[in-house]
């Protein structure tokens, strides 16, 4: 059965920042959204795994979750203070692996490290030339035949008003790859085995949030 986001009690995490979405994953309608988003991804994983990495780790929002679907969940984030993240979770009686600060270009792994990488709305973040070596980072340190799942929101001026509507505005700024643009980067070293939407009748790239497994090619 897969794995269903768990929300960890309001007030035990901390945002990692004036653009972590945390605050909005507890609000009354706009949360059931932000949740039901994750939920969309986390429906295509195949687990348990052995051992999990999720990119953009953030406040930890996650990690609780992905512990139930693998054997040892690591992160990495670009500006969350791991030491912060982890004592917070400790407090919820969740225990991971190595949280790290760093990059998804230059990932201070081994090869073959981990059998599923995880990565909700951290890809639109790239420019199309960084889109190549970021996922090529990612598949070295996989298991051939592991899992990637991805999951970026559309990019479009129909997004960027909504995004404005709650508080992001200029997400244009920040948002610069659709998951079209991921997937093609992604394809020389990973097959796509299945996709998803939010809305499920939305077309892949022009619905709000948009989820594909990968699988790490030989």
């Amino acid at each position: 059965m897969p794995v269903k986001f768990e929300l960890p009690p309001k007030g035990s995490l901390v945002a990692n920042g004036p653009s972590d979405p945390l605050r909005y994953y507890y609000a009354p309608l706009v949360g059931r959204i932000f949740r039901a988003r994750i939920d969309t991804g986390l429906a295509l994983l195949e687990g348990p795994y052995r051992r999990l990495l999720e990119v953009g780790f953030g406040s930890g929002l996650l990690l609780p979750t992905l512990t139930r679907t693998a054997g040892r969940v690591d992160g990495i984030d670009l500006e969350s203070d791991p030491d912060d993240v982890r004592r917070n979770l400790a407090a919820l009686g969740v225990a991971v692996g190595d949280l790290t600060r760093g990059d998804v270009r230059s990932l201070p792994y081994a090869a073959g490290t981990f059998d599923c990488v995880i990565a909700f709305s951290i890809f639109e973040h790239l420019k199309g030339p960084d889109l190549p070596p970021a996922l090529s980072e990612v598949r070295r340190v996989m298991t051939t035949g592991g899992h990637f799942l991805v999951g970026c929101p559309a990019v479009h001026a129909g997004m960027s008003a909504a995004f404005a509507a709650i508080g992001f505005s200029g997400i244009d700024r920040h948002h610069f790859s659709s998951i079209h643009d991921v997937l093609d980067a992604a394809r020389p070293a990973f097959d796509v085995e299945k996709t998803s939407t939010l809305p499920s009748f939305a077309p892949l790239g022009l619905a709000p949030y948009n989820t594909a497994l990968l699988r790490a090619g030989a």
